[in-house]
């Protein structure tokens, strides 16, 4: 069985080569609560294009050169 959906991410675009910003990156700021049903994904997605924009401003501050790019996230079964 496989599923795949898109979603938004902030890529870092850094020269030492973060990649991809991580589900815990906004914690620090925000106190967000992570459930666990939510751990399995490392990276940080968003659902729209314009949420990923509205956090963007803070990863810049670490990360100048970032970026809101659309993923395709997919998910199978592992054998």
């Amino acid at each position: 069985m496989e599923a795949e959906f898109k979603a938004w991410a902030i890529h870092t675009k850094s020269n030492e080569g973060h990649g991809f910003i991580g589900r815990y990156f906004f914690c620090f700021k925000h106190d967000l609560f992570l459930p666990p049903n939510l751990e399995g994904c490392q990276v940080s997605l968003f659902k729209t294009r314009k949420i990923a924009r509205e956090y963007l401003p803070e990863v810049r501050f670490a990360f100048p050169n970032a970026k809101v790019v659309k993923v395709k996230v997919g998910v199978t079964i592992g054998q």
